[in-house]
């Protein structure tokens, strides 16, 4: 079986995508493979995938638009990683990474979820340092609140997770409008969070990334009304 499944995202991201794709493969085993999701680009982007000709590379192509969560489930439907790593296409991984994410693993069989912290960076290259994560939560429904109630800062670009969860991720419930949020309070319920206090991740600002506009509390209310249904899905599946 395969090592790890890298699962990255695309759409229309020919700007950043090489670099983000030469820190990945140099992390990776002969036997690993990043599953590249692409959202029908118009773009390059496929261009670019195609290109490396590594067969550790596999590019499936979505025939119309999903949006980002629709796109990352996609991606994960096609892993077939004993571990799965979630890849934005504009990023940089940091030097071990990966090798570091995996001890963690290993060292505590207890976790389903790994997460590392990350600085941030703009277009001259300035970073900028974000509070840490800290300790790993030792109580699961404390966590699961905090994820819930948005107070837990977690990424889907900083995740390593083991393979039998996504037997509770997916399908990813239609109404679920973060991957991030689903998979982590889906981590928190069947098995454990880690947190790895280490930048594992370069997180690049620009005039395109993904973000969601401030909402008003009735809009915050039914999104999580939605997490709250979809995990007692989950769970009865």
């Amino acid at each position: 079986m395969t090592r790890v499944s890298v699962c990255l995202a695309t759409y229309n991201g020919e700007r950043f995508l090489r670099e983000q794709l030469n820190s990945i493969l140099s992390q990776l085993l002969c036997d690993d493979e990043v599953i590249v999701s692409d959202d029908n680009s118009d773009d390059n982007t496929r261009s670019i995938v195609m290109s490396y000709n590594d067969r550790r590379v596999r590019l499936i192509t979505n025939p119309s638009r999903r949006g980002h969560v629709g796109n990352f489930a996609n991606a994960m439907v096609h892993a077939t990683g004993q571990f799965i790593a979630l890849s934005d296409q504009d990023d940089i991984w940091v030097e071990h990474r990966l090798e570091r994410m995996l001890n963690l693993m290993k060292e505590q069989p207890e976790l389903s979820l790994v997460i590392g912290d990350f600085v941030e960076f703009n277009r001259t290259g300035q970073l900028h340092a974000l509070p840490d994560l800290g300790p790993s939560p030792k109580n699961g429904l404390t966590q699961l609140s905090r994820i819930f109630l948005g107070r837990a800062k977690y990424w889907g670009c900083t995740f390593l997770f083991r393979r039998e969860l996504t037997r509770f991720i997916l399908p990813i419930p239609r109404r679920i409008e973060s991957h991030d949020i689903w998979i982590a309070m889906n981590a928190c319920i069947h098995g454990r969070v880690g947190h790895l206090q280490e930048v594992t991740l370069l997180r690049r600002l620009h005039d395109q990334n993904v973000s969601q506009p401030r909402r008003g509390l009735p809009i915050i209310l039914r999104s999580r009304i939605n997490y709250f249904l979809g995990l007692i899905q989950a769970s009865i599946r």
